[in-house]
């Protein structure tokens, strides 16, 4: 029996932990009520072994994961950076319509592996400051929530 794939996935490395939690769960149960949506979470390598070998084994594990002929997109600082949050609406509008699941992979506190960053449909960052990959996953689903509010004409609360 195969699995639905979900219209928007998240994949990303370890768990959320608090302070990020309870918002981060907020956002993905809201989420859940909107469209198909699924977080894969994988586990976090220790990083004894290098950061390197770290990512690629994260990598892996994300691939498993993947939902099928999904249209992916690594997040990363040097991506492109949506202008503002309706452009972010507009641009998950543009993705959703084509008919694939859009999975959106967040790495683990080393960053995320060159050659999954390398076979990504497109990378996006979130912004030019730093943040840790916990923090980043709330940015991520408050704002797949809002624009999913823009696009179906709710309004969203403040």
């Amino acid at each position: 029996m195969s699995v639905k794939s979900p219209a928007i996935q998240i994949l990303c490395v370890g768990t959320l932990r608090p302070p990020h939690d309870a918002a981060g769960r907020e956002y993905e149960r809201r989420l859940v009520h909107m469209t198909g949506f699924r977080c894969d979470e994988v586990v976090a390598e220790p990083l004894q072994r290098g950061e390197a070998a770290a990512r690629s084994a994260e990598a892996e594990r994300m691939r498993a994961r993947l939902a099928r002929n999904a249209w992916t997109v690594c997040l990363d600082p040097r991506g492109v950076q949506p202008a503002s949050s309706a452009a972010f609406a507009e641009w998950l509008e543009r993705r959703l319509s084509s008919g694939r699941p859009v999975a959106m992979m967040i790495g683990g506190a080393s960053g995320i592996d060159g050659e999954l960053l390398k076979s990504c449909d497109e990378q996006m960052s979130l912004g030019p400051l730093t943040m840790p990959h916990q923090l980043a996953r709330v940015v991520l689903t408050e704002q797949l929530y809002r624009a999913l509010c823009v696009l179906q004409g709710h309004p969203y609360p403040h």
